[in-house]
């Protein structure tokens, strides 16, 4: 089976809330309490100024006896603060489906990601994890995030008050005068490819 790594489209929106919305129905993982609809992810996804990419499998469907791919996992990019001062700041994050968990889809994903913010001009990358979250923490860790603090008691889900960590990541060294971060298209498609296969090819 061959898997790859691309660029979401708002086609994608439906796979992608599949993905999502039962980490939101059932844990305490999201702190959101219902799930955005397709319409509110196709409308999150078609925002070039930030990337969302998936993990798509090619398979055999037995009973249709051709293949079809599927997308077991994505990450995304989104503005870290509304103030534009933190425009080179964004947070992310990466969901994996729950029979393709601990399989480094997740890893394979922020190969991918962290590239291609670094080439639109974002130089820290943040990830908020609601804790515990062991699997989550060991992912970020594992791609160079280190811990920056941790908020207390500060969201109530699921019938328990939940701490929040923060970690943070550099995605390379900051001038003295930076432009702005370009949009998604505003990248050399070529490095955007090279992301995508470095992406799948470095954990081979």
């Amino acid at each position: 089976m061959s898997s790859e790594i691309r660029l979401a489209t708002p086609d994608d929106a439906g796979a992608i809330r599949d993905i999502y919305a039962p980490v939101v129905r059932e844990t305490a993982i999201s702190f959101q309490e219902t799930p955005p609809s397709v319409a509110e992810f196709r409308e999150q996804i078609a925002d070039d100024r930030y990337p969302w990419l998936v993990y798509e499998r090619e398979g055999r469907n037995e009973s249709r006896g051709g293949t079809e791919s599927e997308v077991l996992g994505f990450a995304k990019a989104g503005p870290h603060k509304s103030r534009a001062a933190y425009r080179w700041a964004v947070d992310v994050s990466a969901y994996v489906r729950a029979d393709s968990r601990s399989s480094g889809v997740g890893t394979r994903l922020y190969d991918a990601l962290l590239p291609v913010l670094s080439a639109q001009g974002f130089y820290t990358a943040i990830a908020v994890i609601a804790l515990p979250n062991s699997a989550s923490v060991g992912l970020h860790e594992s791609m160079g995030f280190q811990s920056v603090g941790t908020f207390e008691s500060v969201g109530f889900k699921n019938g328990d008050w939940r701490d929040v960590g923060w970690w943070q990541r550099s995605l390379g060294e900051r001038p003295p005068d930076p432009d702005s971060p370009k949009a998604v298209e505003g990248v050399d498609s070529e490095r955007i490819a090279a992301a995508m296969e470095g992406g799948v090819r470095e954990r081979d």
